[in-house]
């Protein structure tokens, strides 16, 4: 009996370890097949700046050295109801561009001019920039405005309010709407294909302005320099009332419309069906307003007879 009880503990010891691996559940190793991966989000579209440290340098004095560098930003797009600003009042110029992204890039190039280069690098380096409330400016710490400059350029959805200042330097929009306020005091205004609520102003400089699609969308363009040409380009098919004017020089127009009452220093145009009014002024300087000769309509095919 004894012989017989020590043959049975013999027999389940050894089939212990098999007995424990047939009731291990294998649901354990099938979940782990089955998870889920993590997906790869796509990269946003990748910005393409155009201003650099090679091209429309500020001039340097016979004796100082210069020195350039850039940086980069990105910032949230503001609110819907609230402006991006960019302050450029110490010396520089600003361009903005829609692009396809829905965060703001920048790039700001940064100038520094002394007797050295090793003075004139410092002097860059240690220009600061804030992006504060939505405002984007630079500053020195010790707050001279001597021997260094900024300029921007920025990459923006399409949509964006934008407040825009400079003192030395031009303002470039291309392709963005909304509500637009731009001003310079010695600088150009270049504007492509912006819309919205646009008011734009110069002292010394001249305007460039090329509209885009076929009608304004928006309240209306108000653009004015006191010294400065005007050229306009409209497309050659567009609805909108225009309106221009020079107080020291003449307006000449070339238009695809017969309601229009143009004298030596002021131009009414109806284009289309009119409707929003655009507005440009100088004081001393010509506006020329154009727009190109529609396509011929194409001839219509020859018909054949049947055979």
């Amino acid at each position: 009996m004894k012989t017989t009880l020590l043959f049975l503990l013999f027999v389940l010891a050894a089939a212990g370890p098999a007995m424990a691996q047939k009731t291990t559940p294998p649901k354990a190793a099938a979940a782990k097949k089955t998870s889920p991966t993590t997906a790869v989000q796509p990269a946003g579209p990748a910005p393409t700046f155009l201003l650099d440290c090679a091209t429309d340098l500020p001039p340097a004095g016979p004796l100082q050295k210069m020195h350039c560098e850039t940086r980069h930003l990105t910032l949230p797009a503001p609110p819907a109801d609230t402006p991006l600003t960019v302050d450029a009042r110490t010396n520089g110029g600003i361009t903005v561009r829609a692009w396809a992204g829905t965060n703001v890039r920048v790039r700001a190039r940064i100038t520094g001019k002394a007797a050295t280069a090793e003075t004139a690098r410092a002097l860059a380096a240690a220009v600061r920039l804030s992006t504060t409330n939505h405002t984007l400016r630079a500053a020195l710490a010790n707050g001279s405005v001597e021997g260094w400059a900024v300029s921007y350029e920025l990459l923006v959805p399409a949509q964006t309010n934008l407040v825009l200042t400079a003192v030395n330097g031009a303002l470039t929009l291309e392709n963005v709407r909304g509500q637009l306020r731009l001003t310079t005091t010695n600088g150009p205004l270049v504007l492509r294909g912006v819309s919205g609520d646009v008011r734009a102003q110069t002292t010394n400089g001249r305007i460039d302005l090329s509209l885009s699609g076929e009608t304004w969308t928006g309240p209306g363009l108000e653009v004015n320099t006191v010294n400065g040409d005007i050229s306009w380009e409209l497309p050659a098919e567009y609805t909108a009332t225009v309106l221009a004017r020079t107080t020291r020089g003449r307006v000449a127009a070339e238009l695809n419309t017969k309601r229009l009452n143009l004298l030596p220093h002021n131009l009414a145009a109806t284009l289309g069906k009119g409707g929003v009014q655009l507005k440009a002024s100088t004081v001393n300087g010509n506006v020329r307003v154009t727009q190109p000769r529609p396509a011929p309509a194409a001839a219509p095919a020859d018909s054949l007879d049947a055979e």
